[in-house]
C-alpha cells in the first residue's frame, strides 16, 4: 500500500524578520512523488518557505513535518522544544536544496564538489563517494566535466553540478529555489531537462519558479503566494489558465506581458 503520509506537511508556519511578517500562517501539503510549483511576486515569501523546510531558517513558528517526522522540534507536555544533533539531522537530511546561485566551491572540481559532503557528513570512503559522484555527473549529463573547476563551466553546467551535489545525499525531497533565474536564456533548458527527468522518476519536488511553461508541463499542482500567504492552489490548468483570485490573474497577466 502506498503511504498516506505527506512528504511535506506545513501547519500554520509563520516567520518574521524583525517587524516584517514574511510567512503568515502557511498550511500546505505535498504528497509523496508530487511536483508542486510555487509562483508569486518578489517578496511573497517563496524562498523563505523553502529555507524553513530545509531548516536553513530555524526561527519560525508552527510545525513542519517531513514524511511524518517533525522537523527541528520535539513535543514535550504540549510544548515544542528545539532539537539538535542526530535527531535534527535524521529529519533534515530527507531534503536536498538547490539555490538560485550555484554556491560551488571554486577550489574543487565538479566531482570534488559532489563528494565533499559524502566524505565529511556521511563518513563515506573516498572511492565509494567517487563512484556515486561519477554516477550523478552522468545522470545530469556531465560525465566529461568531472575534473573541471567551476570557473571552466557554464552557468547551466554549474547548476547541474549543484543538482548532482544535492542528490548525492540521497534526499527523498528536492527543493528548487529559482534555479534558472541566474542563467542566460539559452542555458535554461538544460537545467529544466534534468528537473523534468527527476520528476519522471518520481522525486518529490517543491519548485519555486517563474518558468510558467515548466509549471504547466511538469507540475501536479501550482501554488500562488503573495504577501506571505497562499492565495490559491490547484492544477496547472486551473491556476495558470483560469484562476479564481484577482491577485493571481494580475500576476499572470504581468508575467505574460514581461515575456514580450
Amino acid at each position: 500500500m502506498p503511504s498516506t503520509v505527506p512528504a511535506i506537511h506545513l501547519k500554520d508556519v509563520k516567520k518574521r524578520f524583525g517587524s516584517l511578517d514574511v510567512l503568515c500562517g502557511i498550511n500546505l501539503e505535498v504528497e509523496m512523488g508530487e511536483v508542486v510549483c510555487v509562483l508569486g511576486p518578489s517578496g511573497s515569501g517563496k524562498s523563505t518557505l523553502l529555507r524553513c523546510i530545509a531548516y536553513l531558517e530555524d526561527d519560525y513558528e508552527g510545525r513542519i513535518y517531513l514524511e511524518g517526522d517533525l522537523l527541528g522540534r520535539a513535543e514535550h507536555n504540549g510544548q515544542l522544544k528545539r532539537v539538535e544533533g542526530a535527531a535534527l539531522r535524521k529529519v533534515q537530511l530527507k531534503v536536498g536544496m538547490v539555490f538560485q546561485q550555484f554556491n560551488l566551491w571554486p577550489h574543487k572540481t565538479a566531482l570534488g564538489n559532489i563528494i565533499e559532503a559524502l566524505i565529511l557528513v556521511k563518513k563515506m570512503a573516498k572511492n565509494e563517494a567517487q563512484e556515486i559522484g561519477e554516477e550523478l555527473l552522468a545522470k545530469v549529463g556531465l560525465s566529461e566535466k568531472c575534473k573541471e573547476y567551476p570557473s571552466r563551466l557554464s552557468g547551466g553546467q554549474q547548476q547541474r553540478v549543484a543538482i548532482a551535489r544535492a542528490l548525492a545525499m540521497r534526499p527523498q525531497i528536492m527543493l528548487f529555489d529559482e534555479v534558472t533565474s541566474a542563467l542566460d536564456p539559452e542555458l535554461v533548458d538544460e537545467v529544466l531537462h534534468v528537473m523534468r527527468q527527476l520528476a519522471e522518476e518520481g522525486m518529490t519536488m517543491l519548485v519555486v519558479t517563474h518558468e510558467l511553461g515548466f509549471a504547466s508541463r511538469v507540475a501536479d499542482r501550482v501554488v500562488f503566494m503573495d504577501q506571505g500567504v497562499v492565495v490559491e492552489e490547484g492544477s496547472p490548468e486551473k491556476i495558470l489558465k483560469n484562476p479564481n483570485k484577482l491577485r493571481t490573474r494580475e500576476f499572470l497577466s504581468l508575467m505574460a506581458h514581461e515575456k514580450f
